[in-house]
C-alpha cells in the first residue's frame, strides 16, 4: 500500500511550514494562506489550518533507505530533540519482528514523527544522506472510538481490500493493517502513543489517499 496524500489539521500552520522546509529540508510545492503542502518523497503531506481551540495532532512515520539509518539519526540528532524510548532505554527502537529500526521525534505542532528503516525492502543507496532520502510516508495513525473500535477496524476491511501486516498479529488495542511500504496504524482512543509516556491518541480529522493493487482509494475519517 502506497500512501499518497495524507491530510491533516493545525493550528500551527507558519511553524510547520518553516520545520519542513528548514528542519526537514523538505519541499513546501503549495504554500498558501490557509495551507501548505509538503512533498515527501513518493507522499505528500498537507496541513490544514483549523480554527479549533484544541491543537490537532498525528502520528505518521517516513520510510528511509534501510542502510542509511545511523546516517538519518545522526543527521535527526543535529536538528531536533528525540524522543527518548523508555522500552529500550535509548532512542532507537529495535522491532525485531518488523525487521526494522527506528526513531521518533516531534513536530512544533506536538505531531509525532518517525524515521523507520525496514530491512525487509532491501532498499539500499550510495550516496550520504539527506532529506532527498526521504521516500514516503509509511505510516499514519488512525485512532477510533474505544466502544466502537473493533467495530470501525472490520469496516475498514471489509471497505477497502486491505488486511492485518503480517509481522505484526492483530491485539486488543492495536492493529497495524497495510505492509511494509505502507501502513495504517489503527489504536483507540486515549491510548498512549509510543514513543511518548504520557500523550494520548485522539481523534482529529484525516484524509488518506492510497494505491493498493494499482487502485486509487480516498478514505476520510
Amino acid at each position: 500500500m502506497l500512501l499518497t496524500k495524507v491530510q491533516l489539521q493545525t493550528n500551527h500552520l507558519s511553524a510547520l511550514h518553516h520545520f519542513y522546509e528548514e528542519i526537514l529540508e523538505l519541499n513546501i510545492v503549495y504554500p498558501g494562506e490557509k495551507s501548505i503542502s509538503v512533498t515527501a518523497g513518493k507522499s505528500v503531506l498537507i496541513f490544514e489550518e483549523t480554527s479549533i481551540n484544541i491543537n490537532p495532532f498525528y502520528h505518521f512515520a517516513f520510510n528511509i533507505p534501510s542502510n542509511k539509518f545511523e546516517e538519518a539519526f545522526e543527521w535527526m540528532k543535529q536538528k531536533v530533540g528525540l524522543l527518548w524510548l523508555e522500552d529500550y532505554k535509548g532512542y532507537v527502537a529495535n522491532f525485531v519482528n518488523w525487521h526494522a529500526k527506528s526513531f521518533y521525534f516531534p513536530d512544533p505542532a506536538g505531531n509525532i514523527l518517525e524515521m523507520i528503516a525496514r530491512f525487509d525492502l532491501n532498499d539500499v543507496v550510495q550516496e550520504k544522506f539527506s532529506s532527498m532520502h526521504i521516500r514516503n510516508v509509511s505510516e499514519i495513525g488512525l485512532v477510533f472510538p474505544v466502544k466502537k473500535f473493533d467495530t470501525d477496524v472490520n469496516r475498514l476491511l471489509e471497505q477497502y481490500p486491505l488486511s492485518y501486516f503480517d509481522k505484526q498479529p492483530p491485539m486488543p488495542h492495536f492493529k497495524a493493517v497495510g505492509d511494509d511500504e505502507g501502513l495504517f496504524i489503527i489504536v483507540p482512543e486515549n491510548r498512549v502513543w509510543f514513543s511518548t509516556k504520557n500523550i494520548k491518541s485522539k481523534i482529529f480529522p484525516i484524509g488518506i489517499t492510497f494505491i493498493e493493487n494499482g487502485t486509487l482509494y480516498n478514505l476520510v475519517a
